[in-house]
């Protein structure tokens, strides 16, 4: 609905003209009227209105001025005059000034009125029309001017000794706002950018990536010769110029000033976090190539101390030629301290190991060298001992596949050593003595292979061939508690993992560890450990996310 004032000093002719014909059928709503020309300017500054109707002669400012000094506010407006046949003269001269067409006052008739309004619609969508094909066609050169300096960044960020005249060049002919000399490449990532894909649509990352590169474009402009270019969907460079600072130490805090500040409004606005790494100063734009990879090289940190940061010029300790991140007597010592169940000593150990690793941060390969081969320990001792897979693994993933998506020294420490820790928590469910005879032995192994089942006594005695009393007994004497009492400690110590593995609601680890009693599985569940299911499951839920080390009660 386009907006319309009328401008005249007899309030009887505005009724009149209100009620000529149905505004709202031609398209037009009447959102003010004035009586001088001073009121009809306040109203045009407070409604921008498209189209102004205006009496040309009024006391004070007359419609001719009015017109002159409504189009220098409003450009955009259009203007109908009204007139007398006496004063034929204000028309013509408000058709010099701007008005596109005029009513008589004398002869105005609706079908008069609509023709005018039809032919101010007319212009007002050729207008519209106009400036949306001028604002496509500015989008399309924008556009291909902004892959135009994308790919020459790429350029020469890329290749090896480029011409500093032919860099020169192009910064010219493409309007680059970038300087040649004293210049600080930083490469960006978004973190975690593995579960962005996962979360969102195609479509949806692609306009959160560019969300991000718009607040960066707007950031950047209050430095000075700054440029910006995505690399791929997950990073993106910067570089910097700052041709008038010679001290690095200003430069840098300029260039680290400007790149919190990104992080920041991305945290806030978009919700995401993004790391940094930054080259040293380089001094002529025909080497910026090696200084990519120095950021690049930089940005690699993240790996060893975490997301959301600026890393840049950190030296750490050569790491010694003859020492191995992974000693043959560690390997060793893990498999017998898993197998001896001797927690404290195998989390000590661990722990020397990322603490190695850290200290010296090799190559990420070489560390990724280590990590396969402490989930390859886990591996072995689950087929040597034939335990089930998906109590350790309860994503189903294939472990090395998962192992790739990790991005921090931090997530692959904290989840190789959650593993060793559910790997001691099955082994201590099916481990069983050496001393039991054959007896106690079938049938511990036979309510651990059938515990989901509605088995008990009398199905056990059956399994193993004897008759209830006697299992009882032997199984009393050899293993400390009955029959019975050793099905359900099995089933809660299994529900208890099913628990802390999360993605499943309590009704559903009860059923999958054979309680088909809801209360019974709770009052169970509270004898063996002390608190309810619900209560155990918000306990662990607290203690991993204040990330505690220490155990939940057994």
């Amino acid at each position: 609905m386009l907006k319309a004032i009328i401008v005249d000093d007899d309030v009887f002719f505005h009724n009149n003209l209100k009620q000529l014909i149905s505004w709202e059928e031609e398209g037009f709503t009447i959102c003010g009227t004035a009586t001088n020309g001073a009121e009809a300017l306040d109203l045009i500054s407070a409604f921008l209105p498209d189209l102004m109707i205006t009496d040309m002669s009024m006391p004070g400012i007359d419609g001719v001025a009015l017109i002159q000094k409504a189009l220098a506010v409003h450009p955009r407006l259009k203007v109908i005059a009204l007139s007398a046949y006496k004063d034929f003269h204000y028309v013509r001269e408000s058709l010099k000034t701007g008005a596109i067409d005029y009513l008589l006052k004398h002869t105005l008739t609706p079908e008069s009125l609509r023709t005018v309004l039809c032919s101010v619609k007319c212009s007002i969508d050729q207008e519209k029309r106009i400036e949306k094909e001028q604002n496509q066609i500015e989008e399309q050169i924008n556009l291909g001017r902004s892959v135009l300096q994308q790919n020459f960044m790429k350029k020469i960020i890329f290749t090896d000794h480029p011409s500093r005249a032919e860099i020169i060049t192009e910064i010219n002919r493409l309007g680059l706002n970038l300087g040649t000399k004293n210049l600080v490449v930083a490469v960006g990532a978004i973190d975690d950018f593995n579960l962005l894909e996962e979360r969102f649509s195609t479509a949806e990352l692609s306009e959160l990536i560019q969300s991000l590169l718009n607040i960066c474009l707007e950031i950047i402009k209050d430095v000075g010769q700054t440029v910006i270019a995505p690399l791929d969907e997950e990073k993106f460079v910067l570089i910097f110029t700052f041709d008038d600072l010679c001290s690095n130490q200003k430069i840098y805090n300029q260039a680290l000033t400007v790149l919190n500040r990104i992080r920041a409004t991305l945290k806030r606005y978009l919700n995401i976090t993004v790391s940094f790494g930054v080259s040293e100063v380089c001094r002529c734009i025909s080497q910026v190539n090696l200084f990519y990879q120095q950021a690049e090289q930089m940005l690699k940190k993240r790996f060893y101390h975490g997301k959301d940061r600026v890393f840049y010029d950190r030296v750490v300790d050569p790491m010694p030629n003859q020492l191995p991140l992974l000693k043959v007597e560690e390997e060793k010592r893990l498999l017998e301290l898993v197998k001896t169940q001797n927690r404290e000593e195998l989390n000590q150990a661990l722990n020397t190991i990322f603490t190695r690793i850290q200290h010296y941060q090799p190559k990420i390969s070489d560390s990724k060298m280590v990590f396969v081969n402490l989930v390859s320990i886990v591996n072995r001792l689950i087929r040597e001992y034939e335990l089930p897979g998906e109590m350790i693994y309860p994503e189903k993933d294939n472990p090395f596949v998962k192992l790739e998506r990790f991005t921090t020294f931090q997530e692959v420490k904290d989840w190789i050593i959650a593993l060793y820790s559910k790997l001691l928590d099955t082994m201590e469910l099916y481990y069983l003595e050496d001393h039991l005879t054959d007896v106690t032995r079938t049938a511990a192994r036979f309510i651990q292979r059938n515990y989901q089942k509605p088995i008990g006594l009398r199905h056990i005695a059956e399994a193993v061939g004897v008759n209830c009393s006697y299992i009882s007994r032997k199984f009393k004497q050899e293993c400390g508690q009955g029959v019975v009492e050793y099905l359900n400690n099995f089933r809660i110590k299994k529900a208890k993992i099913l628990i802390e593995n999360g993605g499943r609601i309590i009704k559903e680890v009860a059923e999958e560890v054979g309680f088909s009693n809801y209360n019974y599985f709770f009052k169970v569940f509270k004898d063996y450990l002390g608190m309810t299911p619900l209560t155990y499951e918000k306990y662990y839920r607290d203690e991993k996310r204040d990330g505690s080390q220490g155990r939940a009660p057994v």
